[in-house]
């Protein structure tokens, strides 16, 4: 694996207690939201793969069996985010550049969606990389490799957004005709209004 890769990191462990079922199952397209997801991130340059499984897992990890995805499992998924974050993080290579979180919810990003986003990174792999879709940010985010240790220090159910405002972070967005980057699954409504999109 040469020194200019990024790695995928597929968050798949949440509760999805606001949907009231497994969102990651729910169909979209054909296939479940999830495989969505990972069919866009197999396709792309990201290399390696790795999905975070928690919360039903053993359903989640037949929809996320693809060759170039290894799985890890999160037993902490109950304290939310930050520990699905932390340990999709311990899985990527030393050899990476940065990593790349991709939200398991977000079915309508598209490859070549994650292959810009790559391209703007690796021209400065010390700034973070996001997409914007009519004036806003979505994900997923870059984080360079240089970040991951101010990562870990996050806890409970909260992501990078402190850390993505960082003036120190000197985020570079990437304008991306794709509102798949702003459209995740948290509630029915949302669904809904994914199934139309589709």
């Amino acid at each position: 694996m040469g020194t200019q890769t990024v790695a995928g990191v597929i968050l798949a462990a949440g509760q999805a207690s606001r949907m009231g079922e497994n969102k990651l199952l729910l169909p979209v397209r054909g296939k479940s939201v999830v495989r969505n997801v990972v069919d866009a991130a197999c396709a792309s340059r990201l290399s390696p793969l790795i999905a975070v499984l928690g919360n039903d897992a053993d359903a989640v990890r037949s929809e996320v069996a693809c060759g170039r995805v290894s799985v890890v499992e999160n037993p902490l998924y109950s304290r939310g985010y930050a520990e699905s974050l932390k340990k999709g993080l311990e899985a990527v290579p030393a050899s990476c550049m940065g990593a790349m979180f991709l939200l398991g919810d977000q079915p309508l990003l598209k490859t070549k969606t994650i292959d810009a986003l790559i391209k703007a990174f690796l021209e400065d792999t010390r700034r973070w990389v996001a997409p914007e879709y009519e004036g806003r940010r979505g994900n997923p985010v870059i984080v360079p490799r240089t970040w991951f240790g101010r990562l870990a220090s996050l806890y409970g159910d909260t992501g990078p957004r402190e850390f993505i405002n960082d003036p120190q972070a000197r985020l570079r967005l990437v304008p991306v005709d794709d509102p798949g980057v702003v459209l995740d699954l948290d509630t029915p409504g949302d669904y809904i209004t994914i199934r139309k999109k589709s």
